[in-house]
């Protein structure tokens, strides 16, 4: 079987990225596979790297060569927008690493001022309120996360494979008739030699202290705030602590804010490769991740720290509910949510027992059900079985998602729209308060 892969890829930093790459290499021992990708986004390369995939271009323009394609598809707009025009024109199995992607099509379509497109994506979605929820979706006031609109998707594919019977199920209420494989998200060893001590050496952490470790693409879902207000609450009693935080700062949570008072004993490392990260991992004692609200994602930062038999403390909630109760240490949402998280801290750091057998139980765990041998067969025998099903939806109805608004209504929807937007955001910042007092500084009134 010829298999065309489509995502993105290397260097751009998305854990997407990677899990494509990885995957390839157990799904080519099933067959062939060639890879492409959207090379206009991608940063400076060398040809070598550049020639690991070819464009999506080349793949549309002859895409019955192959007997299936395998899709990636996230939340990312600019990583994702031309894979979804792809899986619109040439079906087939769609790999979601994100089952709630109305923040993608809310991007794609009302950034761009195409409202109409929008309206026909939420009416074929199965959404029972079109009237009065596209327009809190036009004002930027719309609950993102009651529409996931993953359906678009489902039904617009031969099949749908998704990471968690959380998103399953986020699936199956917007295309109950779709075909979907659930696969556990593969842990995938790094190859490169983890060296901690070197590491710990390097960044100066003391080898005495209870680490404490919060990585990975940091936005506000992930709770950065509560992590931070448990460990300052445990750290008051245990000051041999340290809380160590990795990864890109979202736009929306810049961590430096979340730092801007009360730091002692935390640190910000920034953005660290694979292997950093590995060796920052191994030195934990705890490894947070906490996530509120989900889009039905699965965390490869989760699967590697239990994968190298760390205990995580996760939120309760959706597919990380999922995981069985000796395997990581689960805090419900609510209001004790930080007081449980910082209990838990002090639980691990001072019974030794149960935190070893909770290590040795997550790096069974992952081993036995997340081997990624297993998944790659498991996607392989899902495309074979269904490589000449049909869509749910015909091609000429999901090619209209493609359509455009006349050019000129197109620039004034998108001028009105993304102009809400920035005065939300502003708000949001505190930074309309701020030119507010920048203005009265600068123009005193007189008397």
């Amino acid at each position: 079987m010829r298999l065309a892969c489509v995502g993105p890829i290397s260097p751009l930093r998305t854990g997407v990225s990677v899990f494509n790459e990885r995957l390839q290499s157990f799904l080519g021992r099933h067959c062939e596979v060639e890879t492409f990708t959207d090379q206009t986004i991608l940063p400076p390369v060398s040809e070598e790297e550049r020639g690991k995939a070819a464009d999506i271009d080349l793949f549309l323009s002859n895409p019955k060569r192959f007997d299936a394609v395998l899709y990636h598809m996230g939340n990312h707009y600019r990583y994702h927008r031309r894979i979804y025009e792809a899986l619109l024109n040439a079906p087939g199995f769609g790999l979601l690493h994100d089952c709630v992607l109305s923040h993608f099509f809310a991007k794609y379509y009302l950034e761009r001022g195409n409202f109409q497109a929008f309206r026909t994506v939420m009416e074929t979605a199965g959404s029972k309120e079109v009237e009065s929820e596209i327009s809190k979706f036009y004002e930027s006031k719309a609950d993102l996360y009651r529409f996931p609109m993953t359906g678009i998707i489902a039904k617009s594919s031969r099949g749908t494979i998704v990471m968690s019977e959380y998103g399953k199920e986020i699936v199956r209420h917007e295309a109950p008739e779709a075909k979907v494989l659930k696969i556990s998200f593969p842990y995938f060893k790094n190859a490169d030699t983890i060296e901690p001590e070197r590491f710990r050496k390097t960044y100066g952490i003391p080898s005495d202290h209870f680490i404490v470790t919060f990585v990975g693409h940091i936005t506000p879902a992930k709770r950065l705030d509560v992590a931070l207000e448990a460990f300052r609450e445990f750290h008051a009693r245990f000051p041999q602590s340290i809380f160590l935080i990795a990864g890109e700062s979202s736009a929306r949570l810049p961590v430096a804010r979340s730092l801007k008072s009360g730091s002692g004993g935390i640190r910000y490392l920034g953005y660290l490769d694979r292997s950093k990260l590995d060796a920052l991992i191994a030195i934990s004692d705890a490894c947070i991740n906490l996530r509120y609200p989900s889009h039905g994602e699965m965390s490869s930062t989760l699967i590697d720290m239990l994968g190298l038999g760390r205990v995580a403390v996760v939120s309760n909630y959706g597919q990380f509910a999922e995981f069985p109760d000796d395997v990581c240490i689960k805090i419900g949402l609510g209001p004790h949510e930080k007081e449980d998280l910082a209990k838990a801290l002090v639980g691990l750091s001072t019974n030794r027992d149960q935190k070893e057998r909770m290590e040795a139980n997550a790096r069974t765990y992952i081993a036995e059900q997340h081997a990624p041998e297993t998944a790659a067969k498991a996607i392989m025998d899902f495309i074979k079985e269904n490589a000449a099903a049909e869509p749910l939806l015909p091609r000429e109805t999901s090619c209209r998602f493609l359509d455009t608004d006349p050019s000129f209504l197109r620039h004034k929807q998108a001028f009105s729209y993304n102009l809400r937007r920035i005065m939300l955001y502003a708000r949001e910042q505190g930074l309309t308060e701020l030119f507010k007092q920048g203005l009265r500084r600068a123009f005193p009134k007189k008397g």
